[in-house]
């Protein structure tokens, strides 16, 4: 199963992510160590004897995830070695909860099955859901193997809003599942589209496994 994440943000707005100015950093340590700190132990008898017989829980380190050596590498826009790419991507992932305009999650089996579908149903495919994944983000975090990762400019999400909703109602029974599928996604192109005094981008992520 593929979990991807789509998110309704300009592009400038993800690259400024990596080489932050000091206030934008700033939020962002903050989101991270909200998010990702480890849970408290109130067991005070416990924690007070705590260096003889137990582990203090709130210090100890989980390479598994996100460490403050991360966020700065991805805060700078510098080197993020290849061993800690999972962490840098569920990173990401929390911040753009926080900056996007709006984000849904679309969970397929296989990517390739839906378009095909979609296609079948009359959707160019220029115009499919994968194509709008189709340009680099540009960013120093690489993505995994065989992750998909891209995004798409306002005036391509438009384009695919438009087709995508035509061939959408006018679909035959035997789509009916798929279309049911792809409304999360179709409601935020959709209001992308309607972004239009500021424009939106469309950024895709698959959530690493």
């Amino acid at each position: 199963m593929h979990r991807l994440r789509l998110f309704a943000i300009t592009i400038d707005d993800v690259r400024d992510i990596f080489g932050a100015d000091p206030e934008m950093a700033a939020e962002l340590r903050t989101r991270a160590a909200r998010h990702f700190m480890p849970p408290r132990d109130d067991r005070s008898l416990l924690g007070s004897i705590g260096p003889l017989r137990f582990r203090h829980r709130r210090t100890e380190v989980d390479p598994r995830r996100p460490l403050a050596a991360d966020v700065e590498a991805m805060l700078s826009g510098g080197h993020i070695p290849t061993e800690r790419l999972p962490q840098c991507w569920e990173l990401l992932l929390v911040w753009l909860d926080a900056l996007s305009a709006r984000h849904v999650d679309m969970q397929i089996d296989e990517p390739e099955a839906v378009d095909f579908e979609l296609a079948r149903a009359g959707l160019p495919s220029t115009h499919s859901m994968g194509s709008l994944s189709g340009r680099p983000l540009g960013v120093s975090l690489r993505p995994l193997p065989s992750q998909t990762v891209g995004y798409s400019k306002h005036g391509h999400v438009v384009e695919v809003s438009r087709l995508l909703r035509r061939v959408h109602d006018s679909a035959g029974e035997e789509f009916a599942a798929t279309m049911a599928r792809i409304e999360p996604p179709l409601s935020l192109l959709e209001d992308i589209a309607r972004h239009r005094e500021a424009p939106l981008d469309l950024v895709v992520i698959q959530v690493p496994a």
